[in-house]
């Protein structure tokens, strides 16, 4: 007896069968339906905004105002954000006092094509749209934890900062939104070596779905305070992307409330440990590449026992992510030999996404369902497979058929909690 499982893969969905007498769990995220007028309710927590006046009172009507919006790596729906946003500072704000900055951090920046597709062609034809510049940072001092703070220097300069964020899992900042629109959404790369580095990413509180004493939050969050980020409008979001939960106002206050709300419907309590894990990485956008395709293999991870298998599935359609990303694992013979690097060498690339994978490599095999060349997954020190069948044949053949597999068909949007 088989039981059908759908994981996101892509813009649609990936079915396979797993044999009912090993399934032993399902992890998913709780359903919250979707707000019925989305505008509305939008305008209406600018209105009445967390720990602050409103947007209206807030702004004045000569300042210099910057919108941070998120790249094409988060389903955050801009499209649907920025209007009533743009409404509401418009009735203040000359239209041609107003710049929107696409918060890319370290990520590619996006094309013409890209950018109508995330912010819709009215706003990118109307309004002032760049991406951040890596190379277009004001250092404006150091956090206490010794982090450069270089911000873009279009933020620096403004009088209003304004940003939208999705709140979701972050697999060691605890939760995304917030003051990830300002660190690492808008600077520089020696910024990005500091707060991600080594030793930050090997606290134990640097992982999903913890803020308090995640020293990397911590960190952000003076960044942030530093930089002057005034307001934010932050969304929860339910499986079908739909706006679940709308918390705006002040940059601390209301991403903590929203991350209070998020951990209630993402967090789910697991008795022990299993053999084999499988997951995906929720679908287009998070699966476009292999870069981020880490991310739901670190929370399979989190419920998978030492020596047993993680499977993914996750098209990555635009490919493996950054070349320094493939080249930092294809440079050694081990993922131990990864870590050893990344502490004699860094800063090294996009060490953090290779640090944490290999971390895990450490304690599993990886098997992945993809796009991309069998090479490149095997230089990632990863199995290719064709199917999540094909997966579960050579875990089998390596663990015995008398196993237990979990299913995590949201990959890095749930946040496993082990009771034992």
């Amino acid at each position: 007896m088989y039981t059908d499982i759908e994981l996101p893969y892509g813009d649609s969905f990936l079915k396979t069968k797993i044999p009912t007498k090993n399934l032993v769990s399902t992890l998913s995220t709780k359903y919250v339906k979707g707000l019925e007028n989305e505008r509305e309710a939008i305008t209406n927590s600018l209105i009445s905004p967390i720990g602050c006046p409103a947007l209206h009172d807030f702004v004045s009507k000569n300042d210099k105002v910057v919108v941070l919006v998120t790249d094409n790596t988060r389903p955050c729906p801009d499209n649907r954000l920025l209007p009533p946003i743009l409404a509401e500072l418009e009735e203040k704000v000359p239209r041609n006092n107003i710049t929107i900055i696409v918060a890319v951090g370290l990520h590619q920046t996006l094309d013409e094509q890209e950018l109508v597709r995330k912010l819709g062609r009215n706003i990118v034809k109307s309004y002032n749209v760049v991406n951040h510049d890596v190379n277009q940072c004001i250092n404006i001092g150091r956090t206490s934890r010794g982090t450069p703070v270089d911000i873009n220097a279009r933020v620096v300069e403004a009088d209003f900062r304004i940003s939208t964020g999705f709140i979701e899992p972050h697999w060691f900042a605890g939760f995304s939104g917030g003051r990830k629109s300002i660190a690492p959404g808008v600077f520089s790369v020696r910024s990005a070596y500091k707060n991600h580095s080594y030793k930050m990413l090997d606290h134990p509180n640097s992982v999903a779905g913890i803020i308090n004493g995640n020293i990397v939050h911590e960190d952000l969050v003076e960044q942030a305070r530093m930089a002057n980020l005034n307001f934010i409008v932050n969304v929860i979001l339910n499986k079908n992307k739909e706006i679940t939960h709308i918390v705006t106002g002040d940059p601390i206050e209301a991403h903590e409330k929203g991350c209070a709300i998020a951990k209630d419907i993402v967090e789910v309590k697991v008795d022990h440990k299993v053999d084999i894990t499988i997951t995906s990485n929720n679908g287009a956008p998070l699966d476009l590449d292999l870069y981020q395709t880490t991310k739901g293999i670190n929370t399979a991870s989190k419920i998978t026992r030492d020596e047993g298998i993680v499977i993914i599935a996750s098209s990555c359609s635009t490919g493996k992510g950054p070349e320094e990303f493939v080249n930092l694992h294809a440079s050694v013979n081990s993922p131990k030999e990864v870590l050893q690097k990344i502490r004699r060498e860094e800063p090294l690339g996009v060490q953090w996404q290779n640090q944490i994978l290999a971390r895990d490599q450490l304690r599993h095999d990886i098997y992945l369902v993809s796009s991309l060349e069998d090479s490149i997954v095997k230089s990632m020190m990863i199995t290719p497979i064709r199917t999540i069948e094909e997966g579960l044949a050579k875990a089998f053949k390596v663990l015995g058929t008398d196993v237990e597999i979990a299913v995590i068909p949201e990959g890095p949007l749930v946040v496993p909690v082990l009771e034992s």
